[in-house]
């Protein structure tokens, strides 16, 4: 069944370097899988449940490369290896998700349907920091995480080269704004 799921998603990727989000159609993703309506909505409901799985399989894959690595108590060092972790692991995906993020300029409300899952990942991502996630100033620190986290995204997109030394430095500068907050 992950296989199956996985390979929905890879098509619904392959198909987002050619069209806009909202332009795909679940019954096209069904042809070039080969799989049949019931056994399509037996996994996803939605182009924004195929969406919100690949992000938690990418979620998935770092929580297992952060555990392997053993992070110390510097919490801006946990979030800078963290995020960085992250955006190696997106980066096959780069334009796909380019193009993602242009149809949310498109048509912003796809945010509405995917906000609950990206502030989870936010929160397990500050989780896998070991920062204190107390009930009063947790929404908040998934806020503030969550605007950078989407700031060094905006600038990945933007940035040409591979070697992702511009991003590096921009995420160092903008988590040491935010770290005392964060603590």
């Amino acid at each position: 069944m992950q296989k199956l799921k996985k390979r929905i998603e890879d098509i619904f990727l392959k198909l987002l370097l050619k069209k806009d989000f909202h332009e795909i159609e679940i019954t096209e993703i069904q042809k070039k899988i080969k799989i049949s309506s019931k056994k399509f909505f037996q996994l996803f409901e939605t182009k924004e449940d195929i969406i919100v799985s690949f992000f938690k399989r990418i979620d998935q894959n770092l929580e297992k490369k952060i555990k392997k690595k053993d992070l110390g108590n510097n919490i801006k060092d946990n979030l800078f290896e963290i995020c960085m972790t992250k955006i190696d692991l997106l980066h096959p995906y780069k334009k796909n998700l380019h193009n993602f993020y242009l149809s949310f300029q498109k048509k912003p409300n796809l945010f509405i349907k995917l906000y609950k899952s990206f502030f989870k990942s936010m929160e397990n991502n500050l989780q896998l920091s070991r920062i204190n996630l107390e009930p009063i100033k947790k929404n908040l620190k998934v806020f503030i995480f969550s605007f950078l986290y989407l700031s060094i995204i905006y600038e990945w997109f933007k940035e040409s080269s591979n070697n992702n030394e511009k991003i590096m430095a921009t995420l160092d500068q903008r988590l040491s704004l935010i770290e005392n907050i964060l603590i």
